[in-house]
């Protein structure tokens, strides 16, 4: 499990989603394994208005949105990891310019 915590945007309107991420496991001999999910604590609007109440009327919103923030999470995820690696090439460029 790792924290969430992406910026969506569902029909044009942006939204912040907080919760939980769950990698999922792959099937196994003794298991079946689980899909990637997420669990959703909040969905706020730029106002900061908390709507993730209104999920649960609307199972295709939801799914929707618990799409969009698994693809958001890795995506960030994937960025996270390539400007690591950009800065620690970096860092071993400049060490090695002063040696």
């Amino acid at each position: 499990m790792s924290y969430l915590h992406v910026t969506i945007e569902v029909n044009g309107v942006k939204l912040e989603v907080v919760g939980n991420y769950f990698k999922g496991e792959y099937a196994s001999f003794d298991s079946q394994g689980e899909p990637e999910s997420v669990e959703i604590e909040q969905v706020l609007t730029a106002n900061g208005d908390d709507i993730g109440g209104l999920l649960g009327f609307s199972d295709e919103l939801a799914s929707h949105i618990e799409a969009l923030a698994i693809e958001a999470h890795k995506d960030g995820v994937i960025c996270a990891a390539q400007d690591a690696a950009d800065r620690n090439r970096e860092y071993l460029r400049e060490m090695g310019e002063t040696a």
